[in-house]
């Protein structure tokens, strides 16, 4: 509840000429796909805006009382919020090296909603919720262990009204054929989604894309979270070798930064 009366608190404190926010990540799968929203536990609520509107909005949230932290988090801030939970706001879902899903296809793909949180939202492409559920996987470098975040990719097929081939195709647009290599496998062993095999089935040849999937399973098993080597790893699972090194040396940057 409290959760829900966040983002549509936020939808009101920034509403003006083209200001839109996007909900993410829990605060939306909560309602998707949980018939109890409370099944799904947060710490914090995840919303998206436009980069060029980051500024005006923080403006205005400060204005209606929150209060930015220390922390960051990927294109964006952590704030204070008057609900007792945090609000991670972002511009970007992924760093620009990672994977591409831009901010702007992101909106121009989502859909708009005034009834989920009694204020006006944009509601993200089912397909790019899956697609952000296996990137984030990816480059949080988890495991086969890590069943709750695979059971939450399984239900998101529940919400996408695509055939696999249509699927596979949305992940490489999205720069995800390989993190998809690493991840739907884990998604069929961990609940045996036949869809996640199908999808998976459906993505292009890519002889080194199976071997950079088969070293991710075999690094990533048991890693230790925030790892420096899992992380590398992970980066790994970028579109290409290429940008996998970008996207590593981004972040070893910003690492030794903090």
């Amino acid at each position: 509840m409290l959760a829900t009366e966040l983002v549509g608190d936020v939808a009101r404190a920034i509403a003006g000429p083209g200001m839109q926010v996007m909900p993410v990540k829990g605060a939306l799968l909560q309602h998707w796909l949980y018939e109890d929203p409370a099944e799904r536990p947060m710490t914090d609520v995840d919303l998206l805006v436009r980069p060029d509107d980051f500024g005006s909005v923080v403006e205005s949230l400060e204005a209606a009382g929150y209060r930015r932290t220390r922390h960051r988090s990927v294109g964006g801030i952590v704030m204070e919020t008057p609900f007792g939970l945090a609000l991670d706001l972002h511009s970007q879902l992924f760093d620009c090296a990672r994977y591409r899903m831009p901010t702007a296809d992101l909106f121009a793909r989502s859909s708009e909603d005034h009834v989920l949180y009694s204020a006006s939202v944009q509601i993200p492409s089912p397909l790019d919720v899956y697609a952000h559920l296996i990137g984030k996987f990816g480059s949080d470098h988890l495991d086969g262990e890590a069943t709750a975040r695979l059971d939450e990719i399984a239900r998101m097929e529940t919400r996408l009204d695509a055939s696999p081939d249509a699927v596979a195709r949305h992940l490489v647009l999205c720069g995800m054929r390989r993190a998809s290599r690493y991840v739907l496998p884990l998604v069929h062993r961990a609940v045996g989604s036949g869809f996640a095999l199908r999808v998976y089935d459906s993505l292009p040849f890519d002889p080194m894309g199976r071997g950079v999937a088969a070293t991710a399973n075999l690094l990533l098993a048991g890693a230790a979270p925030g790892a420096l080597g899992g992380a590398l790893v992970a980066h790994m699972l970028n579109d290409s070798l290429p940008r996998g090194v970008h996207s590593g040396a981004r972040a070893l940057l910003q690492r030794a930064r903090r």
